[in-house]
């Protein structure tokens, strides 16, 4: 019986939105003079540290065998996880399009709160980029992130959720709150889906865990190559989004395309079933 109550797990995420106990001593420890990147460094890596803790304390005071989520992956795992990886990232970008760009004419405000004024993972400082803040903003992003969040989702609320309930409904519900704590939530949804394909197809975390990383290395390095396009000190407005429709119809080619050649090619998912985690 996986004995983990998933309420703690969301509890422990969302309350980041609301209150993280200490988070006020780390900040008087950097000081009132210190660059405002440092602050976001401190709040990320500082909360991705306190969710690690309550991810494996959960697992050991449960008497949960985590180790069998992240078993030894089958070298033939990444190919077609890595392919499916690359469609949710178009289909996500896609997605993004889809709901922002209407949404940026009948509520501007908003899309600039909740989409364009997102806090930069590539931090500069009088027109140089430090290399110790991006330094900890790739290890936050690229490595603690996956790891966290594939434990967290794609393990404790996976698990728990389809014991509870069923897996397609734990699929779909650990998917969505995923999405929800994203700036892009339906392609955050959806990204979230693929990776519970993808463990139930591997039956390893460790593949989720490596296209995860990739995922959000892609994103690093589309940060990366648009800051050394417009430089440290342009800003990303409402209006260059808009003007990306012509991405978005390339965005929606390619996932046509896609879906088109997988039905075509006759492909199903075949079965999908969670690992067991007992002796």
């Amino acid at each position: 019986m996986f004995k983990v109550k998933g309420r703690y797990v969301v509890a422990g995420w969302l309350l980041a939105f609301i209150y993280i106990p200490g988070l006020g001593y780390i900040y008087s420890f950097i000081g009132h003079d210190a660059q405002w990147y440092w602050y976001d460094i401190a709040y990320y890596l500082y909360f991705q540290t306190l969710m690690m803790v309550l991810s494996f304390s959960l697992f050991k005071w449960n008497n949960i065998h985590w180790k069998k989520m992240a078993l030894k992956p089958a070298s033939n795992d990444f190919p077609i996880a890595f392919k499916l990886t690359a469609f949710i990232f178009v289909f996500s970008s896609l997605a993004t399009y889809v709901v922002f760009l209407p949404l940026s004419y009948l509520n501007p405000e908003f899309v600039n709160y909740w989409f364009i004024d997102i806090p930069n993972i590539i931090y500069s400082d009088n027109g140089t980029y430090p290399w110790l803040p991006n330094f900890l903003s790739f290890i936050s992003l690229v490595v603690l992130a996956p790891i966290i969040e594939e434990f967290a989702f794609r393990g404790l609320l996976l698990h728990r959720w389809t014991e509870k309930w069923n897996l397609i409904t734990a699929i779909l519900c650990s998917s969505l709150l995923f999405g929800l704590l994203h700036p892009d939530p339906v392609g955050a949804a959806a990204f979230g889906i693929a990776m519970c394909v993808i463990y139930l197809k591997t039956q390893t975390l460790i593949v989720p865990m490596v296209c995860h990383a990739l995922y959000n290395f892609v994103c690093w390095l589309w940060a990366i190559f648009y800051e050394i396009e417009n430089g440290p000190d342009h800003k990303y407005t409402i209006s260059e989004f808009r003007g990306e429709w012509l991405l978005a119809l390339s965005c929606l080619l390619i996932v046509y395309v896609w879906i088109y050649k997988y039905f075509r090619s006759g492909s199903t998912l075949g079965e999908l079933k969670l690992p067991s985690l007992k002796e």
